[in-house]
């Protein structure tokens, strides 16, 4: 018996060694039937260049990207909600297709979409399918940064790296097997797509390496020059994502992860690339599309909400946001003595008079009103509220469900969570989204309790995740105050 386990552990070892002795031929270049190798690749059509990266080897050919890209959009497409608006729409395909042209290899037939969401992301599937999220154009400072994601996200597909993960998980679930069944035909693609997980195979086109990041960069840096653009507006912009980090960091960030430092490589192949003496850094065109996403409407619209301040925190030269909430207090109490709380002294509690129901505490320059509804980025809403359940965990969540869907791009970020102050029962909810005025993400926290007159008091506290702990302090000690009648 021991003698014959022994034989199955070099067996197994002999075969794993013949597993990774061909991935690393192929890697180097080496061709499975029906595959390709990037760098002496054959464009469609003619007249494009290789690409400058080899990311490894690919059992499918370019053809196959396009269909399995094809597979992948529909199947999103009917997860996500698209932007039908033909002026932002066209702005992006246009944008795109600028790019696209100087795609490098197989000359895959690009097509662009924007997706209805203010997340900060973008993604691109085989075969040319690029979708950018309305969030992505509302974050950008200007058009060279916008172009920088899609020159980034078209050269992920321009190397191929979706189906050289998905070539890398088959082999890796097929082990050696997969060798001969490929070899002589091309590869099987309903086969292989069930092989890594089936509809969940769209995880392998969506998030890729570091190394992977790095080519895209790079190969999006000649492209965004090519197509006369500055490169270092793409840095720029994954820069001020870096910069952001916080409570909820952009999703972009998870998805294409930083490979180094950004700045100093696309810097370093900055000698080596002809970019324009007068490259495009804005356009008329973008600040119209970015107006109408912030806007919902056409530029100069009058239902744009009137707002004290500025528009868009990211926007501005460092001072020119709504003052840190100051250290010394003053003191508020409801009229009917249902509740008592401190609050800085340079905010402004704002509700009609005599009713303290629903009751704003902001700085000035951090809410505005747009028809009946007023839009509040920094500060807290106060109330109290009917509640919808005579217990605390129901009425909450009903609670909870009713701010969300008054803002549908809201998630719940941290489920409730039971917690004691001052002698009652509360219960602490964190919910996270795109501003509706500013398109920035903010957290929320929502804090319910019950009154003595049976009725469900409310505190929500609100900022934007990248000035959340500048005001948590002042939060904390707002919530410290808090008396409810007894």
């Amino acid at each position: 018996m021991k003698g014959a386990s022994m034989n199955r552990r070099r067996y197994k070892l002999l075969r794993l060694l013949c597993v990774l002795l061909m991935v690393a031929q192929l890697a180097c270049g080496g061709l499975l039937p029906g595959g390709s190798r990037e760098g002496g690749e054959t464009a469609r059509g003619g007249g494009r260049p290789a690409p400058h990266f080899n990311p490894g080897f690919n059992l499918f050919k370019p053809e196959q990207d396009i269909e399995l890209g094809r597979r992948s959009a529909q199947e999103i497409t009917q997860q996500v909600r698209l932007v039908q608006d033909e002026g932002i729409v066209n702005y992006v395909r246009q944008l795109g297709a600028r790019l696209a042209a100087k795609a490098p290899g197989y000359n895959f037939p690009y097509q662009f979409a924007v997706v209805g969401t203010r997340d900060i992301n973008a993604f691109a599937l085989p075969g040319g399918f690029v979708f950018v999220n309305a969030g992505t154009i509302a974050a950008a400072r200007n058009e060279g940064e916008l172009a920088g994601v899609i020159a980034h996200e078209i050269s992920h597909v321009a190397l191929r790296h979706g189906t050289n993960q998905a070539s890398k998980a088959y082999v890796a679930k097929r082990g050696l097997d997969i060798i001969g069944s490929v070899a002589g035909r091309d590869t099987d693609l309903g086969q292989a797509v069930n092989a890594i997980g089936g509809t969940g195979a769209n995880m392998l086109f969506l998030k890729f390496g570091r190394t992977a990041e790095t080519q895209a960069d790079l190969e999006g840096a000649r492209v965004m020059a090519a197509a006369g653009y500055d490169p270092r507006d793409m840095a720029k912009f994954f820069e001020t994502l870096e910069k952001q980090g916080g409570a909820r960091a952009p999703e972009m960030l998870s998805d294409h992860p930083n490979p180094g430092n950004r700045v100093a490589s696309i810097n370093g192949i900055m000698p080596s690339l002809q970019v324009s003496a007068k490259p495009v850094h804005d356009t008329n065109e973008f600040e119209q599309v970015k107006a109408r996403l912030a806007g919902g409407g056409a530029l100069g619209s009058s239902n744009e909400p009137e707002r004290k301040g500025p528009r868009d925190p990211n926007d501005n030269q460092a001072g020119t946001r709504p003052a840190p909430p100051s250290a010394a207090l003053r003191d508020f109490r409801a009229a009917d003595g249902s509740y008592a709380l401190r609050y800085p002294e340079n905010w402004d509690a704002l509700g009609a008079q005599g009713d303290d129901s629903n009751l704003i505490f902001a700085p000035k320059g951090a809410y505005g009103q747009r028809d009946s509804s007023v839009f509040v980025t920094h500060g807290m809403f106060v109330g109290v509220a009917a509640p919808a359940s005579r217990d605390l965990a129901s009425a909450n969540a009903a609670f909870v469900k009713q701010q969300i869907e008054v803002n549908p791009d809201f998630r719940v970020q941290r489920q409730p969570e039971r917690i004691s102050s001052g002698g009652r029962d509360w219960y602490r909810t964190i919910v996270a989204g795109p501003s509706a005025v500013t398109g920035v993400v903010e957290i929320d926290v929502i804090y319910t309790a019950p009154t003595a007159d049976g009725r469900l008091f409310y505190l929500i506290t609100m900022a934007p995740e990248d000035e959340f702990q500048t005001y948590q302090s002042a939060f904390e000690q707002i919530i410290g105050s808090l008396q409810l009648a007894r």
